[in-house]
């Protein structure tokens, strides 16, 4: 199945951009320009991709990442105009894969593009029963081939894509003190600036989704002017 990009933008100039460079690249690629034409194709579409302007005629960016992270796993990456290079910081806070600043150039976008696709795209058939399990933790399991956590009751656990990436990176050196910046490299690759508030934003909601099963503190431990580290 082709894998089919849904691209929000009320510049026309933006929609092209992403049109031409995606669907030379094999991607399906639907438009819209306004938050009521996005949520007619989404409810039509089936989407492997998000491409969303944090600035909308009608609506906003932003708001609509919360909203789809309730519904959705698969990838989304924030335009971000170069004047509000904050919302995409704040987005990624909210559950965003990426985020670009316009104007962007069409090998950064593909390559960005690539790169969540490659973390979110709908994995190939998994042998029939529960996927082997990596790592196990406090009742909890995770198998990286299948991209899946689920609790001891056998419950999975929906996390974001970085959610995902963030604790993989942790329990791929448990038991290590790991910086925001190592953090960031593992889950986003080197070309991505840290913050350190998305990297404690990230941790916060694993806490939250995942709390600990066993009296005491949680297993993401902080390590206070260093990062995190992973002591279950």
């Amino acid at each position: 199945m082709v894998p089919c990009v849904l691209a929000l933008d009320d510049e026309t100039s933006v929609l092209t951009v992403v049109q031409e460079v995606l669907e030379e690249r094999g991607f399906r690629v639907i438009t819209a320009k306004t938050l009521a034409q996005f949520r007619r194709i989404h409810a039509q579409e089936q989407v492997d991709l998000f491409l969303i302007d944090t600035s909308l005629p009608d609506g906003n960016g932003l708001s609509l990442v919360r909203e789809l992270r309730q519904v959705t796993d698969r990838g989304i990456i924030l335009l971000a105009p170069r004047r509000d290079e904050g919302d995409g910081v704040l987005g990624l806070e909210l559950g965003a894969d990426d985020s670009l600043t316009k104007p962007f150039l069409g090998r950064e976008l593909a390559a960005r593009v690539g790169a969540v696709f490659r973390r979110t795209g709908r994995a190939a058939a998994l042998p029939a029963g529960r996927p082997r399990v990596d790592h196990e933790f406090e009742g909890y399991g995770m198998s990286l081939q299948a991209r899946k956590v689920w609790s001891s009751d056998g419950v999975e656990i929906e996390l974001t894509t970085s959610e995902f990436e963030l604790l993989a990176a942790l329990l791929a050196r448990r038991g290590q003190v790991l910086s925001r910046d190592q953090i960031m490299n593992a889950i986003k690759g080197r070309s991505w600036e840290s913050y350190d508030r998305v990297v404690d934003g990230i941790v916060s909601r694993l806490r939250r989704k995942m709390p600990s099963t066993k009296s005491g503190s949680h297993f993401i431990r902080t390590v206070h002017g260093v990062g995190y580290a992973f002591t279950a």
